[in-house]
């Protein structure tokens, strides 16, 4: 599958999507048969014959019923706050080699799960692209901060991911994230829960058409039986997408400071503080990146003409900047996901 095949698959499907925990289940095919449309490989850290001999059970239960997605997992600390370029470079190369043996297995796509800040959700996000430029992504947080959350979804969003979630929350913190969230969102939502204690399988069913109503297309619940998956096949049922409404969304943003712009370019946020950045050297940016990739910074604009250092300042920078360049580093910022302003001409000055 290719990501503008989910894409188009998203604009008119909800997918129930079946965990299957630590260890490929011997009851996959049970998922199958109760309605999951997708089943959801452990995180393959080793790539070993015991990594491959799940994916191949997830596979023969799947069949032609079911597509079989993989799980790469977020790092416990964020890029941005451990900083160094080691740092980002070790886990982009861990990403791009996971991505390229999950690619290599079969799966369908790739689920990018567990992130709180957009720096490292980025990282990832680059690195499953260089491994396989067509391959499906979908990526989840994991924090309930409001304006964090805002940040990685503009972020992401602008590198043409296929879907935006919630992993490894509670059902309903996820359910309030997705409802703050879905005013501003390109791309269908997913939500990848934890259940509790006292959901039941009809509860839970209960639940997919409030998800729906916050543009969520996609729906798992982790550790549960197959009734689960029964209950959300049945409520998709009666159901049908609530897709996103707004073709693009014109902002910039740093680790939780948003700001948004209108379609000329000028900024209509009540904070109108952007910070431009206009270097050529090396030191002076990684001393900038340290600085803006904070908590609470401004959001950036960088005034680059150097290629290589544009694309690090961009690829390193925690959220979404803007930049002001010339007609390559406009390729460079939409390869990127940077937000481009326009250099006023001679007659509009």
């Amino acid at each position: 599958m290719t990501a503008s095949q989910l894409r188009e698959i998203l604009k008119s499907n909800l997918l129930v999507i079946a965990g299957a925990g630590k260890d490929a289940p011997e009851n996959s095919s049970d998922y199958v048969e109760a309605g999951a449309h997708i089943l959801l490989a452990p995180v393959c850290y080793n790539m070993d014959e015991e990594d491959e001999k799940t994916l191949k059970t997830l596979m023969q239960a799947a069949s032609d019923k079911a597509f079989v997605a993989g799980q790469i997992a977020a790092p416990c600390d964020s890029l941005a706050e451990v900083g160094g370029t080691l740092i980002y470079d070790a886990y982009y190369d861990e990403v791009m080699e996971q991505a390229a043996w999950l690619s290599d297995q079969g799966v369908s796509m790739i689920f990018l799960n567990g992130f709180f800040d957009a720096c490292t959700a980025k990282c990832a996000a680059y690195a499953v692209r260089e491994a396989d430029m067509d391959m499906p992504i979908c990526a989840g947080i994991s924090t309930t901060n409001i304006p964090a959350a805002l940040s990685i979804l503009i972020t992401l969003q602008s590198l043409n991911i296929c879907a935006f979630g919630c992993t490894d929350m509670d059902i309903d913190d996820a359910l309030e994230v997705l409802s703050e969230l879905q005013a501003f969102t390109t791309v269908p939502f997913y939500a990848l829960t934890k259940g509790g204690m006292f959901l039941s399988p009809d509860m839970y069913g209960v639940y997919i058409a409030s998800f729906v109503n916050q543009k969520c297309a996609l729906f798992g619940i982790e550790k549960k039986s197959p009734a689960y998956v029964a209950e959300a096949s049945k409520a998709t049922w009666q159901l049908s997408p609530l897709a996103p409404d707004f073709p693009m969304v014109h902002a910039i943003c740093s680790q939780n400071e948003i700001m948004f712009l209108d379609f000329q370019g000028k900024i209509v946020s009540q904070n109108k503080q952007l910070i431009e950045i206009k270097t050529e050297n090396d030191d002076e940016l990684l001393q900038a990146l340290e600085l803006f990739n904070r908590p609470g910074a401004a959001p950036v604009c960088f005034n680059i003409k150097d290629i290589d250092l544009l694309e690090y300042a961009i690829s390193h920078y925690a959220g979404r900047p803007a930049v002001r360049s010339d007609e390559y580093g406009e390729i460079t910022a939409k390869e990127f996901g940077a937000y481009v302003i326009k250099e006023p001409n001679a007659s509009e000055e």
